[in-house]
């Protein structure tokens, strides 16, 4: 199973309520590149518990934008982020224990950071969750329960889960063999994904392989009305 690369975004992945008036001009600040200004907001309130200044502020770090590049640093804020219940760093900190990024891997750090921000419905988490048990990363290997969580990904949104979930459907992996709804979840996903036109056109050939000519149409329209449905009629 394909795993999930850390990625550090600033300042625009944040969960919950419309922003507050500091995070607004973090926002612009960083749409500016101006760096060396979101420091000087976020610091303060990192320092007075802010989870989600905390978080960002880690990232900064991380990325060394405004600041001298200094992971270290970075990844003691995101782990207070974390430990204050902030989602999003809880979900960062999941994938660098599962990957060994910035961090020692960790299988058992990454499940229990994932779960958290899993359960807050974090669908990267989730994916990260899916990924150990389909590969027995830390865990007895459950196609089960990675076909769950995968789902829970998928219809959030995340284009890697739906292409997974797709790879799971045309196997028979953890749910009951279904090459319609293989094609329909691997084009689903696809359409986001950043990848060559004819990369993602080879990936999909291999879920057409599955389907009778006449039923390509039928995944086609599945498709249609699991998007029309904004991920909710899709079963």
């Amino acid at each position: 199973m394909r795993k999930r690369i850390c990625l550090f975004l600033l300042a625009v992945a944040a969960a919950g309520p419309a922003m507050a008036d500091p995070y607004e001009d973090v926002a612009a600040a960083t749409k500016k590149s101006d760096f060396a200004t979101a420091f000087k907001i976020l610091k303060p309130l990192a320092e007075k518990g802010e989870a989600r200044a905390q978080s960002e502020l880690g990232l900064v770090y991380m990325v060394g934008k405004g600041v001298p590049l200094d992971r270290k640093e970075g990844i003691k804020w995101i782990k207070l982020s974390a430990e204050n219940g902030f989602a999003p760093a809880q979900a960062n900190l999941g994938t660098m224990y599962l990957e060994g990024q910035f961090t020692p891997q960790d299988y058992k750090e990454a499940m229990k950071w994932s779960l958290l921000a899993a359960d807050k419905g974090v669908a990267e988490a989730q994916s990260n969750i899916a990924s150990m048990y389909y590969d027995g990363a830390g865990v007895a290997q459950d196609y089960k329960e990675a076909a769950k969580w995968m789902r829970l990904a998928a219809k959030q949104g995340d284009p890697e889960s739906q292409v997974n979930l797709g790879t799971m459907y045309l196997l028979g992996q953890g749910l009951e063999r279904d090459p319609l709804r293989a094609y329909m979840w691997a084009s689903i996903g696809l359409e986001s994904l950043s990848m060559p036109p004819e990369q993602k056109k080879e990936m999909l050939d291999l879920s057409a392989q599955a389907l009778p000519a006449a039923d390509i149409a039928k995944a086609t329209e599945l498709a249609k009305k699991c998007k029309e449905s904004k991920l909710k009629d899709c079963d």
